[in-house]
């Protein structure tokens, strides 16, 4: 498994200290004391900072320093990240969860094996689960995988960051897109939006050297996910 980087390590602890040490208007400490700290470089600190920073959870205002933002229960994104929707809920203090509908493995159809880049014979792994957070659904997932990605043996749970890391095929970058649904027919179950409204995550993930991995339609629900985008 790839190991953690040290700044992303400390960007964790931080979020979980956002609401509980330091509520909406407080002032964190500054960037030397939280060096202090965490005892690490002001570099190391200030990478860390700005990840918060880029996911919406502080705000810096110079000469004055850092300041939580508006902070509630729903799980918060910065588009920019390529992060294990698992552990992104996990890192924002709540329980992540994942239910499974299916899970199969699949010849391609064309417009995967062409979005893929993978032959006409070469198999997929589909998935469709439920996301939840606490126990509230905040999102459907349904994904193809390339099938070399996903260990023939495995027991897909949980995050699927963590089966791509068994076999050395973590991603190191995504395209997507984003855009407002009105489809019914997503979801089941009680976490299903009644009317069929979500934000649609459409995404192509990518290996690094630039090999497709995945195909992912990540439909989230508003009131459980808030995705920002931070302009500077």
């Amino acid at each position: 498994m790839r190991p953690t980087a040290l700044p992303d390590v400390i960007t964790a602890s931080l979020r979980e200290r956002i609401g509980v040490e330091w509520s909406t208007g407080d002032q964190l400490p500054s960037e030397a004391e939280l060096a202090a700290e965490y005892a690490v470089s002001r570099h190391t600190m200030r990478a860390s900072l700005l990840a918060l920073q880029r996911a919406g959870l502080v705000e810096t205002r110079h000469g004055s320093g850092t300041f939580v933002t508006r902070y509630n229960s729903s799980i918060r994104a910065g588009l920019q990240e390529l992060r294990s929707l698992h552990d992104l809920i996990a890192q924002q203090g709540h329980r992540p969860g994942a239910s499974y509908r299916l899970r199969r493995r699949r010849v391609v159809t064309p417009s995967e094996a062409e979005l893929l880049e993978r032959s006409a014979v070469s198999e997929v792994f589909e998935i469709e689960r439920e996301i939840t957070s606490d126990g509230r659904t905040v999102a459907f997932d349904y994904s193809v995988v390339a099938a070399d990605a996903i260990p023939a043996d495995a027991e897909v749970t949980g995050s699927l960051f963590e089966q791509y890391a068994k076999v050395n095929a973590l991603p190191d970058r995504a395209v997507a897109r984003v855009r407002a649904v009105l489809e019914p027919s997503v979801g089941w179950g009680a976490g299903r939006h009644p009317d069929g409204l979500y934000l649609l995550l459409d995404q192509v993930q990518y290996l690094p050297g630039g090999r497709p991995l995945s195909h992912s339609r990540i439909y989230f629900l508003d009131e459980g996910f808030e995705f920002l985008l931070v302009r500077s």
